[in-house]
């Protein structure tokens, strides 16, 4: 991935800014917004994201017959597309203001000429609950290196048995004959061994679902 086309400085400013340590890239990725933080969860958990960089370029577009340059909040590589993607992430509020509305027109026209993807992001399409907060709790894990061929065994007694389906605290009970803790689990649903619907919140009492993509 490229390096920040901008660096972001703690100086003078008063919103919160901080690094996010990127399981998928093992690399810190700056951010300037509480949302633009929230928006990497949701990146770290999308399996076409290969990689994503913050303030990727200070890009030329023109409006009012004028040269303005303007620095996106990301851009992302997908496996699925070369086509460059950049977003900006903004909260729903500015999106609506007319002087933005203009300049992100002027921007996309630019970025459609040039053969990229442009697109806005709100606080509102991310923030939303239990998705988020599943999000966040899972992300404690997904580093975590459990035992392959443990969980392995795992698997094939649940698939020997016809189960594709388990409930969390079944899981756990289970996990225990193959020496394996609370963690391991959370670190497989975290890698999607198992998959929940995370329109509810994640508990003991979840129904967990065998992924048929991560244990071929």
């Amino acid at each position: 991935m490229s390096k920040p086309a901008r660096s972001i400085h703690k100086k003078g400013r008063k919103n919160v800014i901080g690094s996010f340590m990127s399981a998928k890239m093992q690399v810190l990725v700056e951010w300037e917004s509480q949302i633009e933080r929230d928006f990497m969860y949701y990146l770290e958990f999308d399996d076409d994201v290969r990689g994503y960089t913050s303030q990727p370029t200070r890009y030329r577009y023109t409006r009012e017959d004028k040269y303005k340059y303007h620095f996106p909040d990301f851009e992302i590589f997908r496996y699925s597309t070369p086509k460059r993607k950049f977003v900006e992430i903004k909260p729903l509020h500015v999106t609506k203001k007319t002087e933005f509305i203009e300049k992100t027109a002027a921007i996309k026209a630019q970025m459609h000429t040039d053969g990229f993807d442009y697109s806005v992001v709100t606080d509102s399409q991310l923030r939303v609950e239990p998705i988020l907060s599943n999000l966040k709790l899972l992300y404690r894990y997904i580093i975590h290196q459990y035992d392959r061929e443990k969980v392995g065994l795992l698997v094939k007694e649940l698939k020997a048995k016809g189960n594709t389906s388990i409930i969390f605290q079944e899981l756990v009970s289970l996990a225990q004959n193959y020496s394996l803790a609370l963690i391991d689990c959370y670190s497989c649903i975290s890698n999607k061994i198992f998959t929940f619907d995370t329109s509810s919140p994640l508990s003991f009492e979840t129904v967990l679902t065998l992924s048929e993509a991560r244990n071929q």
